[in-house]
């Protein structure tokens, strides 16, 4: 052990070492004049910084200064240099994404995309002509909702300015204009560029996150409890993690920021968590995918049938408890009230991934003789030939929606049915969807849930002491 700890030592410094030796001309790199536990590397746009902390671990994070949005962090504890040099090349890729200045990105809609791609060349155009900071790039509406994220500013052609009000209801934080006819017809650059520039920029209010979930009637779990929940959102992964002590008081809360994830992630978090609070003699973890006995099966992470339980056993000497995010969020929220008894959670995330259900009935959450209970993908009903270009529109996912609740009501009829989707906005328009299957008084009640953070850690931490 005090090897291990000298080499962990010897280890640092050469990584230390190492990155001040590191030079390029995207970045400017040098040790921190006011602690000499700090690396900073900043560039016009962004600052980031390499922390050296007791018991080598090591904080990596990026912070882009235009947005003072953090886009990049983690925090590790050294076990060998190749690891770290990993880790270190990820976040450089964030940074070099923040190099140049960043330009306004406008996105132009309308039909099938054909007269906004004919448009955004031309006010390419000029944009380059007159040395403007702006890139145009032009998507049918099916696009509209997937890619919108990623831009600034959303400009309607004519055709579907009649989707203004739901655009900026899904598209929070974006600014959306509809192009007037004339100027649209005329291709009139010069205008665009007028209403864009003079329009005052609105004022975007941050989502408060929900404060930490009463804990009052749940009995401790008589251990310290590591909670780890996975949960990716357009093209992040965010990892949020906490320690709940024996009475179930919260110790320790953070969250890591990535573009992608892989069992060291975990590894990462446990080595840093568990040197920190070495009484934790349970890990609960929640993550995307079929669970099955430990096993997870997450194809587009790279979790192919993964016995992530044996693997951490055979590392760690806690116990581990694995599950579905879905069904953690269903437990949560039962947790987290007296008015149901039985409930469904339906979660529609970003079009490509299946639609999965997490159920309560009577306090007893349904996972089904393979755990697969909830898998809408395996449903007859979601397997049209669009379903990935249904997921796409408001309008699509409203259909599919309607489908699974239908689905869900006719096995289980639950006394309520709580529904996260990014690009549907109204409770009323899935149960108007819904009443298309089934007579309205076999409807039940239907909320939109937000914030699925704090469901998602508690539901897992009730898991766990349930199995302890």
């Amino acid at each position: 052990m005090l090897m291990d700890e000298f080499l962990r030592d010897i280890h640092t410094m050469v990584f230390k070492k190492w990155v001040l030796y590191q030079t390029s001309p995207d970045y400017e790199i040098y040790p921190d004049p006011d602690d000499p536990d700090v690396i900073v590397i900043r560039t016009d746009y962004s600052y980031s910084e390499i922390s050296f902390n007791p018991l080598n671990i090591i904080e990596l994070s990026v912070t882009n200064t235009a947005t003072n949005n953090v886009e990049f962090y983690l925090h590790f504890q050294m076990n060998t240099l190749k690891h770290a040099l990993e880790l270190f090349e990820e976040m450089i890729d964030s940074i070099k994404k923040l190099v140049n200045k960043p330009v306004t990105k406008v996105l132009l809609s309308c039909t099938g995309g054909l007269t906004t791609g004919f448009f955004a060349q031309r006010l390419n155009e000029v944009s380059a002509l007159l040395t403007l900071d702006y890139v145009f790039v032009a998507v049918p509406y099916r696009d509209l909702f997937t890619v919108g994220q990623n831009y600034d500013i959303i400009l309607l052609a004519p055709q579907i300015s009649f989707e203004y009000a739901k655009v900026q209801k899904i598209l929070k934080g974006k600014q959306v204009f509809r192009i007037p006819n004339l100027v649209f017809a005329k291709y009139d650059a010069g205008a665009v560029f007028r209403m864009i520039q003079n329009h005052p920029k609105e004022k975007v209010e941050k989502r408060v996150p929900l404060a930490p979930l009463s804990l009052e009637d749940i009995e401790g779990g008589h251990v310290q409890i590591l909670v780890i929940a996975v949960i990716r959102t357009g093209e992040r992964v965010y990892i949020d993690y906490r320690v709940y002590d024996k009475d179930n008081t919260i110790l320790y809360d953070n969250e890591i920021i990535k573009y992608k994830i892989a069992v060291a992630d975990i590894y990462d978090i446990l080595d840093t968590v568990l040197v920190r609070f070495p009484q934790v003699e349970m890990v609960g973890i929640s993550m995307p995918g079929i669970i099955n006995e430990g096993k997870v099966s997450l194809l587009q992470h790279g979790f192919d049938d993964f016995d992530l339980i044996a693997n951490l056993t055979e590392r760690y000497h806690q116990k581990f408890v694995v599950e579905n995010d879905v069904n953690c969020i269903a437990v949560g929220y039962y947790a987290s009230q007296k008015e149901y008894a039985s409930l469904c959670f339906i979660l529609q995330p970003k079009a490509g991934y299946a639609s999965g259900v997490g159920s309560i009935f009577k306090g007893q959450l349904i996972k089904g003789h393979h755990h697969i209970a909830g898998e809408v993908q395996y449903s007859p009903l979601s397997r049209h030939d669009d379903t990935i270009e249904l997921s796409k529109t408001p309008e699509g996912c409203l259909k599919l929606m309607g489908e699974t609740c239908a689905s869900v009501i006719s096995i289980l009829d639950p006394e309520l049915i709580l529904v996260s989707c990014e690009l549907l906005v109204s409770e009323d328009e899935i149960k108007k969807e819904t009443s298309h299957y089934m007579p309205d008084k076999y409807l039940p009640e239907m909320k939109l849930l937000e914030n699925l953070r704090e469901y998602n850690l508690l539901g897992q931490m009730i898991l766990c002491i349930e199995e302890n």
